[in-house]
């Protein structure tokens, strides 16, 4: 491994039932990603987890595109370890799909905690499922873990899991796969920098920027490096687009080959609304989605805490929350609750 080494995290092959249009994004970010890195030289790469989206099974379809997608990539030297998404039972890594990565002569796969030493570098991998009380001592640490009181997105704080001050008593420096928002946390003596995904897969990334760390080994000094090529999630505000001054020229860098959610937060008649989506259309983003902001979309949990769900893409929340319950077919039982929401809010699908 040379002195300066890429790292990514949490690509999520597969994501959005194996969609055709996100395998397309991530064959778009990898072409940005390898030309970048051989502009700078970096030949190394650490994945942090999270290789394939769904636990449970992998279309033959996100396969073929796997294998194509690491073919791309021959002329670097690729260490991974395994993330939840890439593991069989919850916590642990024993059996994982990235098992079938192992013919790779360019790529090494953690699945056990591993400790090695890279020029001069005490280095710990610790796939998903590691415990923090069975990690030695070292200078630098790659992992994928869950840990309370960082924010796993933009709005959710985790409440649960491992203590961030536990970890970063084991090294001065700690890089991690798992949560998407790209974090970095400093303590008394040592650093946690949350990775994120290396491009906006759903509006719980949108506003967020997102690419790719270069560490240096010599002096475990790190870059980040900015994600410009890939489509972003952007949220539109009805009452906010009647007051821009130069509408042309916010359509053109807001709505041009991005996800689009225009969002109706002021009263607008049927006509006016039709001429709207047609000029948003013609600016051609990836995808435009409507969203009512209504009265209905304010949840009560206690007497005291009301929150808007207006901004929130429902359908999104729904399938990511079946992907984490422990149940068969998920996807079909995503299919089938979208539809059902679909249908409350009578709401095109």
């Amino acid at each position: 491994m040379s002195k300066k080494v890429a790292i990514f995290s949490d690509i999520h092959l597969g994501v959005h039932q194996n969609s055709d249009f996100w395998l397309s994004v991530a064959n778009q970010w990898s072409d940005w990603y390898i030309k970048d890195l051989k502009s700078k030289g970096i030949s190394d790469i650490i994945f942090c987890g999270d290789f394939f989206h769904y636990r449970d099974e992998i279309s033959v379809k996100t396969l073929n595109f796997a294998k194509d997608f690491l073919d791309k990539f021959c002329d670097f030297n690729i260490t991974m370890i395994t993330g939840n998404h890439d593991a069989w039972y919850k916590d642990t890594s024993e059996i994982n799909s990235l098992s079938i990565l192992r013919g790779y002569s360019n790529l090494t796969v953690y699945d056990k905690m591993t400790q090695c030493n890279i020029h001069g570098v005490n280095t710990v991998f610790c796939p998903w499922g590691t415990q923090l009380k069975d990690i030695p001592e070292c200078d630098l640490v790659f992992g994928h873990f869950e840990l309370v009181n960082f924010k796993m997105n933009s709005f959710k704080v985790c409440d649960h899991g491992d203590s961030p001050e536990a970890l970063a008593n084991k090294a001065p420096l700690v890089f991690s796969g798992h949560f998407h928002l790209r974090a970095s946390r400093k303590f008394d003596n040592s650093e946690i920098v949350y990775v994120g995904n290396p491009y906006e897969m759903d509006f719980g990334d949108s506003g967020q920027t997102k690419g790719y760390y270069v560490l240096d080994l010599e002096d475990l000094s790190y870059k980040f490096y900015k994600n410009t090529v890939t489509p972003k999630h952007v949220k539109i505000f009805l009452s906010n687009l009647i007051e821009q001054k130069d509408p042309e020229s916010y359509f053109r860098s807001e709505v041009t080959n991005n996800i689009i959610k225009f969002i109706v937060d002021k009263n607008v008649n049927s006509a006016d609304m039709d001429l709207l989506v047609t000029k948003l259309a013609s600016y051609k983003p990836n995808d435009i989605r409507i969203d009512y902001d209504a009265n209905y979309n304010k949840v009560q949990f206690t007497e005291d805490n009301e929150f808007d769900l207006s901004g929130v893409d429902m359908s999104e929340a729904i399938t990511e929350f079946i992907n984490m319950l422990d149940i068969d077919n998920k996807s079909e039982v995503a299919k089938y609750t979208t539809e059902l929401y679909n249908r409350s809010v009578d709401r095109p699908k």
